[in-house]
């Protein structure tokens, strides 16, 4: 479909009284942004919803099995209904040259009003039905009803100075009577900006650039993603569907630990600061395949092992839960005690000895496992949290690390299972 065609301009713009006026503004305390009603024409509303919704990243996807409502919506537009509000949002770095935004003048506010600063965040499956609307009467030549619907009053709310916490905050809340937006959903929402430029040294790529990972310092973004929900949820096993509450618990806790601080940046950059450490043990490490008898290696080199869902997930949630149980302050404990990691604290080991040992765990986990993934993720984060954990005998030292994490996961999957039998 497209937006704003020709015959939608022609309708949008052939008719020009202009109404907006701000109705009232109340402060929303709970994301520290002002909530702004104003009056308005639809005319006016179209001249922005058509370019807010075909440019706008954060925007979901069209529902298509609502067609029986929307219908009664079109019938009832025509006869002039009074619709609840649409809520829309300014993003907060678009108002940066207003020092308070709690201090507004109304001018500033319809200078604000524009299609690049403003994010639909309730109402757009409304804003579909009345564009669909439009583009009929404009078709069906009936001039007479498509001014009558022109003209008719609606009220708009707008958030201003919201940050993304705050959007994703909002949009979860005024549409809990929706399918709910995975967890997934809103960070690559929050973090997309880093899939399109560096942090520092390190490259992430989305699944439209079609890239695959070939040195150090590359990723998949959905990999990463991954990782950095195992850190929020204190949980390797994955991103699944999660209800409305349980996404808002997770925005809230995003948004008490980020404070001055970027979290998703922290969690990258200490992961790959770890990657490099691990190489520099041996340069370009590959193992040897005549040394290990597997067939489906986890991976043949420091490259393909740890730049895996299941590892990034792993290293997310054991970090997470080290900071839970007060044994290390976050990340940047994390990042220094990387620089003291040894591949074992006995002479007569090396990185390739430690690795052949990894995969070789890896290859029994895989031989013994109902779900393999769900597994490796679970030996990954108790290698990560022996490896980190001061209080373990193989803190800092990574084959040791191996030893007693395979040993931990051991010792869970005969637990659970005498549970299971009990």
């Amino acid at each position: 479909m497209l937006f704003l065609g020709i015959n939608r301009t022609f309708a949008i713009n052939h008719f020009n009284s202009l109404i907006m006026k701000v109705a009232s503004k109340v402060k929303d305390g709970r994301i520290n942004a002002v909530n702004v009603l104003l009056d308005m024409n639809i005319k006016e509303y179209l001249e922005v919803a058509g370019h807010i919704i075909k440019n706008n990243e954060f925007q979901r996807k069209r529902v298509k099995n609502s067609s029986t409502v929307y219908a009664l919506l079109k019938k009832d537009l025509r006869s002039n209904c009074t619709m609840p509000p649409i809520v829309l949002a300014i993003k907060a770095e678009k108002m940066n040259h207003l020092l308070n935004p709690f201090d507004i003048e109304e001018d500033q506010i319809k200078s604000l009003f524009k299609p690049e600063n403003l994010i639909i965040l309730d109402g757009l499956q409304r804003t579909y039905t009345i564009l669909d609307l439009v583009e009929e009467l404009t078709k069906e030549n009936n001039s007479e009803v498509l001014e009558n619907v022109m003209n008719n009053s609606i009220r708009v709310e707008v958030y201003l100075g919201i940050n993304k916490i705050g959007i994703l905050y909002r949009m979860l809340t005024l549409n809990t009577g929706q399918t709910p937006m995975s967890i997934r959903h809103q960070i690559e929402m929050l973090y997309s900006d880093y899939a399109e430029n560096n942090i520092e040294d390190v490259r992430l790529f989305k699944e439209t650039d079609s890239k695959s990972v070939r040195n150090i310092g590359e990723y998949q973004f959905r990999d990463v993603i991954e990782g950095f929900n195992s850190y929020l949820d204190r949980d390797e096993l994955g991103i699944s569907r999660n209800e409305v509450l349980e996404n808002i618990q997770n925005l809230e806790k995003l948004a008490l630990e980020n404070g001055s601080s970027d979290l998703f940046k922290d969690y990258i950059l200490t992961y790959n600061k770890l990657i490099k450490k691990v190489d520099s043990f041996n340069i370009g490490w590959e193992i040897n395949k005549s040394e290990i008898e597997i067939n489906g290696l986890f991976g043949k080199n420091i490259l393909q092992i740890f730049t895996k869902s299941q590892v990034l997930s792993g290293f997310g949630a054991a970090i997470g839960k080290l900071k839970d149980s007060k044994v290390i302050e976050g990340f940047e404990t994390i990042k220094n005690d990387i620089d003291n990691i040894v591949v074992s604290k006995k002479e007569d080991s090396n990185l390739d000895f430690a690795m052949v040992n990894l995969l070789g765990k890896l290859d029994d986990i895989k031989n013994r496992a109902k779900k393999i993934g769900v597994e490796q993720r679970m030996f990954f984060t108790y290698f990560f949290r022996e490896l980190f954990n001061p209080n373990s005998d193989s803190y800092l030292d990574m084959n040791s690390a191996i030893e007693s994490g395979f040993n931990k996961y051991i010792s869970c999957l005969l637990y659970t299972s005498d549970a299971a039998d009990d």
